[in-house]
């Protein structure tokens, strides 16, 4: 069988060549590992008679592990995460000089503030103050440009070369006329499609708005381009606005930021009880896709004189972050597009990446992975600590101590625990507590260091701002002892 999109993709040197059963197995490991933990039986898959009885159980333990202790009493559960995810920092065995030890996650965001104010800050140097060679502004928080946000649709062709269509958000900086706001809000009902729009309505009290300071549709700040493109992949059943904390404060320290709705695979289409195994396995061939198709289409755009984005990308300087599936998105976007220049998954889901073939060792730009140490839905030890090891350096390794799998995005703003019990959707409660709960390091805490470290790094790579390692070396995370556990190895093999 032929798949015309990943044809396309493979002029670019992506995908190599895989049989039908390794892509079927990669879809199974995301059925059992990524955010919504119910695992369906593939039921008449032949093709999976083809998979080795090793990687079976290999698979089967992982979805097993991940639904461990479920039923534990809250308290108990809270002593039992803790104890487990101190003691797998223990036994990772992930050593480098410069690593962190992980202590009592008992620093509170006061504490933060005041370690932030504690790095020396180099002076703002040139217009705008963006990052930049000669300074670098605190990335911990919002940068120097106002934001602007626009949202539209593309076209494409899957991997069957069926026609697919992906909304799209562009947060890019703004003018300074819009420092003040007015402010966009995203608003589920308003953004869902018309025919869901009833399924939100009814659970419009468990998906309220939110504030994101950025302004609708606000005119490009042509002068102080080209910006660095950073694309960024939602996680299964997410959305594209699912991590705004760090998108939109991305685009104010001068980047254009774009991601997709994985169609048939986002927060609406579980809305409606559309999870399934099939939705599962397109995803995991479309992603990839969707996001090479992303990076062409703004590309496009900045070079059409009659496009708002027009001459708004450094079209040489490419990064691309994403959470959980979007992790493994952007890992596989790092080895096949040479357009990325730099990688940050969060969460990411890795075993698949082996089983497609890609060899780690072989990653051609820099990359931070991050984790969470009480991650239950993608546990660290397999998915991130030991990975981490076989990627060559320079690489960056960042694990918040009381961190979940969705630590690492807005979704605990959401009620979707509701939604999901009143959908019957099974182990929700495992899946959607997993970052969400009062053992977990709080966002007002975790934010801001995930935005320090993150684009931070991105600001050094992307925007060549050596300053800028001031904030995500190892100096600046034993400010934080307490709270993460950090590998820094810029040194290459």
């Amino acid at each position: 069988m032929n798949f015309p999109g990943v044809r396309k993709q493979g002029e670019l040197g992506s995908f190599r060549p895989s049989s039908v059963a390794t892509w079927i197995l990669v879809a199974a490991f995301m059925v059992a590992c990524i955010e919504s933990n119910p695992q369906p039986s593939p039921q008449g898959n032949s093709a999976m008679d083809a998979v080795s009885t090793d990687t079976q159980d290999w698979a089967e333990d992982t979805a097993t592990n991940l639904t461990d202790g479920v039923a534990q009493d809250d308290g108990i559960l809270k002593d039992l995460v803790a104890e487990d995810a101190m003691d797998s920092a223990g036994d990772a065995e992930v050593v480098l000089d410069d690593t962190v030890d992980i202590d009592d996650a008992d620093q509170t965001s006061e504490d933060v503030e005041d370690t932030l104010e504690e790095i020396e800050v180099v002076p703002c140097v040139g217009e705008g103050c963006a990052a930049g060679p000669g300074w670098a502004p605190d990335p911990s928080v919002n940068g120097p440009y106002p934001v602007g946000v626009r949202t539209y649709s593309l076209d494409l062709l899957d991997h069957l070369g069926n026609p697919r269509t992906i909304r799209v958000e562009v947060w890019y900086p703004t003018t300074d006329e819009y420092v003040d706001g007015p402010f966009d809000a995203i608003d589920f009902y308003v953004d869902a499609p018309e025919d869901i729009k009833p399924v939100v309505e009814q659970y419009q009290g468990q998906l309220p708005s939110i504030p994101v300071d950025a302004s609708r549709d606000a005119p490009p700040r042509i002068a102080d381009g080209p910006f660095p493109l950073v694309v960024f992949s939602h996680g299964a059943y997410g959305v594209r606005f699912q991590s705004v904390f760090f998108t939109v404060p991305l685009a104010s320290h001068g980047y254009v930021v774009v991601s997709a709705d994985h169609t048939g695979n986002v927060l609406y289409d579980l809305l409606v009880g559309e999870y399934n195994m099939d939705d599962m396995i397109l995803s995991a061939f479309d992603r990839p896709l969707d996001a090479v198709a992303l990076i062409d289409d703004v590309f496009q755009r900045n070079e059409d004189p009659d496009d708002d984005l027009y001459g708004m990308i450094n079209e040489s300087e490419v990064g691309i972050s994403g959470h959980s599936f979007g992790g493994y998105t952007s890992l596989n976007l790092g080895f096949t597009d040479p357009r990325i220049k730099a990688v940050l998954p969060m969460a990411p889901a890795t075993t698949p990446l082996g089983l497609l073939g890609f060899d780690a060792a072989t990653f051609p730009v820099p990359m931070m992975m991050m984790a969470g140490a009480m991650d239950k839905t993608l546990p660290p030890d397999g998915e991130m600590r030991e990975p981490y090891k076989e990627y060559p350096s320079p690489k960056f390794y960042f694990e918040l101590n009381a961190g979940g799998h969705f630590t690492y995005s807005d979704i605990c703003q959401l009620d979707l625990l509701y939604i999901a019990n009143d959908l019957g959707i099974d182990d929700a409660d495992n899946a959607l507590n997993d970052g969400c709960a009062d053992y977990n390091v709080p966002s007002e805490i975790a934010h801001p260091l995930i935005r320090q470290f993150g684009i931070g790094f991105f600001n050094y790579y992307l925007r060549h701002s050596d300053e800028s390692l001031q904030w995500f070396n190892a100096e600046a995370a034993a400010m934080f002892p307490e709270i993460l556990t950090y590998l820094d190895d810029m040194i290459p093999d």
